[in-house]
């Protein structure tokens, strides 16, 4: 056990045949009450099938019939190169790289419809389908009160340290150029 904990076993299934990707492929399975898991394939079930674990492109490739297949292949992030930082982009066009703004939406993303949002359906009574009117007229209306041609509060922006403070400074006077 991960926690150094001792577990008595007393049923093991031999030869249990596992499909993973149309390849059939045996295992001897010890029988624990996992919560988390359904299977736990250990490094004697993968050194019996000859396995090769490429961690680097998230594949195991298993022997069957002599020749290595990839049976099991884990999920992969795409992380997108052509992507830079603002600052990255500001620096190549004011050293004269040519720049397109592109505002890009999914038109086939279809949004969820109300009644498939989970806290939708979990409180039907507060999200009924027909509104039952509009609410009841209050005694006190809501109201701010407010100082005619008085001027907004004026309040600090959030303090900067002075590197930032500098390009910042810098970066706003080359726009106002």
């Amino acid at each position: 056990m991960p926690a150094g904990g001792v577990i008595l076993v007393n049923t093991v299934v031999r030869s249990c045949p596992i499909v993973v990707e149309g390849v059939t492929l045996y295992a001897d399975l010890v029988v624990i009450n996992l919560r988390e898991f359904d299977v736990i394939l250990g490094m004697d079930w993968l050194a019996r099938n000859h396995a090769l674990v490429d961690c680097q492109t998230k594949e195991v490739a298993v022997e069957v019939n002599g020749q290595m297949k990839t049976v099991i292949v884990g999920e992969r992030k795409v992380i997108p190169n052509c992507l830079i930082s603002a600052v990255t982009a500001f620096n190549l066009i004011k050293e004269g790289c040519e720049a397109y703004l592109a505002s890009v939406h999914d038109t086939t993303k279809v949004s969820p419809g109300v009644l498939e949002v989970p806290v939708v359906r979990e409180f039907p009574d507060v999200f009924p389908e027909e509104l039952p009117g509009l609410p009841p007229h209050r005694e006190v209306d809501f109201e701010i009160e407010t100082i005619p041609g008085a001027a907004p509060i004026s309040i600090a922006p959030y303090r900067m340290a002075p590197s930032e403070l500098k390009e910042f400074k810098e970066a706003v006077r080359r726009v106002a150029r």
